[in-house]
C-alpha cells in the first residue's frame, strides 16, 4: 500500500535544501583553508620584523641576522663618502618589513670615498696645475725650478706623487718648474717676481753662492718674494760675485 510523503520528507529532497547544504559546506570549507590550512603551509607565525641594520658595519650587521635565523648575501661594495668604509649603506628586504624566518638579506656595502687618482701635470704651465690640482680637491704645495734641456722655460717638469697613484683628498702637490736649457754662458737670472727660496735655487745652480738679502714691507705683495735684485738680469756671472735681493715682508699689525 502507497503512503504519501510527508512534509519533511519532501522538505529534505526539495532544491532548496540541497543548494542550502552546499552553500553552507563551501562556507565551512573556505574557512578551514583559510583559518588552518593556508597558515600552516605559509608558515605565517614564523614571519620576523626585519631589523634595521644600515650604517652598521658589515660585521655587526651580520651578526645580528644570522642570530635572528637571517641568511646574510653581500650583493654590492661601492664607493660612497657618507659612509664609512665596511658600513652598510642598503638592505633588502628593507627595515621594519615582515619576512619570513630563513629569508635572504642582500646587503650593500661601503668601501669610503672613492679616491682620487693623481693627474698628469708635465708641461703645464704652474697656474694650469694649480687649477687643475684644485678641480681634483688637492692642493698646491711647493714650486722647485730646475734648468732641462728638453723643456721650455715656465712648464712643469717634476711632481712630487705620480701620474695614476691613488692620493687622498686634500693633499699637497709639489711641483718642479723649468727654467728653460742650462746657459752655455753662464749669466744673472731674472729673479724678481719669484719666491726667494726659488731665486736662491736658480742662482746657487748658476754658481752664484753669495746671496744676501734684505727685507722691504708690501701690505699687497706675497711675503718672500723677490722685489729686486742689485744685478741685472743678463749680466755675465763672475767668480766671487755678490747679489742683493730686495724681498718683501707684511707690515707688522697695529694693536686694535
Amino acid at each position: 500500500m502507497n503512503q504519501t510523503p510527508t512534509f519533511w520528507q519532501k522538505l529534505k529532497t526539495s532544491r532548496i535544501v540541497r543548494f542550502s547544504l552546499y552553500v553552507v559546506g563551501f562556507v565551512l570549507f573556505v574557512i578551514l583553508m583559510d583559518k588552518v590550512v593556508m597558515p600552516m603551509y605559509v608558515h605565517l607565525g614564523d614571519e620576523l620584523e626585519m631589523p634595521d641594520v644600515t650604517e652598521m658595519t658589515v660585521e655587526d650587521a651580520t651578526a645580528q641576522l644570522e642570530q635572528q635565523g637571517f641568511s646574510v648575501i653581500i650583493a654590492d661594495s661601492i664607493y660612497d663618502a657618507n659612509y664609512p668604509k665596511g658600513a652598510v649603506v642598503e638592505q633588502n628586504p628593507y627595515p621594519f618589513s615582515r619576512v619570513k624566518k630563513g629569508r635572504h638579506v642582500y646587503l650593500v656595502v661601503s668601501i669610503g670615498k672613492k679616491p682620487i687618482i693623481m693627474p698628469n701635470l708635465f708641461y703645464k704651465s704652474p697656474r694650469d696645475a694649480e687649477l687643475i690640482l684644485k678641480s681634483y680637491g688637492l692642493e698646491l704645495g711647493s714650486k722647485n725650478y730646475e734648468y732641462n734641456d728638453f723643456a721650455v722655460e715656465g712648464v712643469v717638469i717634476g711632481q712630487s706623487y705620480p701620474q695614476g697613484q691613488k692620493i687622498k683628498r686634500g693633499a699637497k702637490v709639489d711641483i718642479t718648474i723649468s727654467l728653460g736649457p742650462f746657459p752655455t754662458v753662464k749669466t744673472v737670472p731674472e729673479v724678481v717676481g719669484k719666491s726667494l727660496n726659488a731665486a736662491k735655487k736658480q742662482l746657487r745652480t748658476l754658481g752664484l753662492r753669495q746671496i744676501e738679502v734684505e727685507y722691504e714691507e708690501r701690505e699687497n705683495i706675497l711675503p718672500e718674494t723677490v722685489l729686486k735684485q742689485s744685478i741685472k738680469g743678463g749680466t755675465p756671472i763672475e767668480e766671487g760675485m755678490k747679489i742683493l735681493l730686495t724681498v718683501s715682508k707684511l707690515p707688522p699689525q697695529e694693536d686694535e
